[in-house]
């Protein structure tokens, strides 16, 4: 039978150590050009239909990726280490709201609150760019 409590000194060590890192990794994709994307703005707009809005060229697509990138990784810099510890907990690992509230010897209505409080924080810092704003229709 599992002792209780060696999952939560296990999850009290782990967050002593900060383990995971939570920065964002960015790696340079080297994918070339998909077929459904024009290489060029210019070309996407020679090759549109009258009337219809040209497709986002794949130059542009990049551009825009970059900057959600940018976006993401400024919303977790501004986090504090146990607001970046709670989301890892909850979203990348998946354990209960329960379960965490429990590690953190806080009740579970409180912790509650906590999470709502960090994911409008979130939400208010990535709103912050307008790149996102546009992604999502804003």
């Amino acid at each position: 039978m599992i002792d209780p409590d060696e999952g939560e000194q296990l999850f009290n060590r782990l967050r002593l150590l900060k383990f995971p890192s939570l920065a964002p990794v960015r790696t340079r994709r080297s994918v070339n050009s998909p077929s459904s994307y024009y290489t060029t703005e210019i070309e996407a707009i020679l090759n549109a239909k009258p009337g219809q809005e040209p497709e986002m060229s794949y130059e542009m697509k990049e551009q825009q990726h970059e900057e959600l990138y940018v976006a993401v990784e400024d919303m977790f810099l501004r986090l504090t280490e146990e607001e970046q510890w709670i989301y890892h907990m909850l979203v990348d690992i998946g354990l209960s709201m329960r379960f965490v509230a429990n590690v953190l010897n806080v009740p579970k209505t409180t912790f509650a609150r906590r999470r709502d409080e960090l994911a409008e924080k979130m939400r208010r810092i990535l709103l912050e760019h307008q790149v996102v704003r546009d992604k999502l229709g804003f």
